[in-house]
C-alpha cells in the first residue's frame, strides 16, 4: 500500500465490493475498460434491485383504491349535502340520484369483514348535520367503479362498492322496493 485512499476513504487494496471481487475472479486488471464496465453494471444491478424492493414495499403498504362517490336519495326530503369519511358528496333532491359523481373516497382494495364508513349529511337547508357509521357489504376485485350511497325511505343508509351505476340494472346490489326512487 502506498497510503492513498479510494473515493470511499478506504485504503487502496482493501475495497472488497462485489464488482471488485468479480473482477479479481475473472482476472481483469484494475483500470481497464472491462473493469469499469463491471463496476457500472454492478451499480445498476444494485440500483434496480433497490428500486424493485422499494416499489414492492410501497405497494404492500398502500393497498387502497380511490372510488368516485355517487348518491341516491330515496326519501321525500332533499339532502343539502353528504360526505363519506369526510370526502364531500353533493346535493340530492328527493327521489333523485345517480347523476352526480364526486371524487373520491379511499377504501382498502381488499374487503375486510366489519368494514364501515362514516356517512354525514344535512337537511335541505344544509343544517341539522347528522352522521352514522354504515357497514360496507363484501365487494370483489371487479367492483372498482363507484362508491354508492343510498338514503332509504325507512331512514336506513346502505352503501355499495360496485362497477354498476344504474339502479335499474338487474345485477345492481340494491333490489326490490328499496331500489325504487
Amino acid at each position: 500500500m502506498d497510503g492513498t485512499a479510494d473515493a470511499c476513504g478506504k485504503p487502496d487494496g482493501e475495497d472488497q465490493s462485489g464488482a471488485i471481487q468479480l473482477a479479481q475472479f475473472l482476472k481483469i486488471e484494475k483500470d481497464t475498460k472491462m473493469y469499469r464496465l463491471i463496476k457500472i453494471l454492478a451499480f445498476f444491478a444494485v440500483l434496480a434491485l433497490s428500486s424493485a424492493l422499494l416499489v414492492h414495499r410501497n405497494a404492500a403498504a398502500d393497498d387502497t383504491m380511490g372510488l368516485d362517490v355517487v348518491g341516491y336519495n330515496h326519501t321525500d326530503h332533499d339532502i343539502g349535502g353528504f360526505s363519506v369519511n369526510g370526502e364531500a358528496g353533493s346535493y340530492l333532491g328527493k327521489h333523485e340520484g345517480g347523476g352526480g359523481f364526486t371524487c373520491c373516497v379511499s377504501l382498502p382494495a381488499k374487503y375486510a369483514s366489519g368494514m364501515t364508513v362514516s356517512v354525514r349529511w344535512t337537511d335541505e337547508y344544509n343544517k341539522n348535520s347528522q352522521s352514522r357509521a354504515v357497514t360496507v357489504p363484501p365487494f370483489g376485485p371487479k367492483d372498482t367503479g363507484v362508491f354508492a350511497v343510498h338514503f332509504l325511505r325507512n331512514g336506513e343508509i346502505k352503501v355499495f362498492v360496485t362497477d354498476l351505476v344504474y339502479i335499474t340494472n338487474p345485477d345492481y346490489p340494491l333490489k326490490g322496493d328499496e331500489a325504487r326512487m
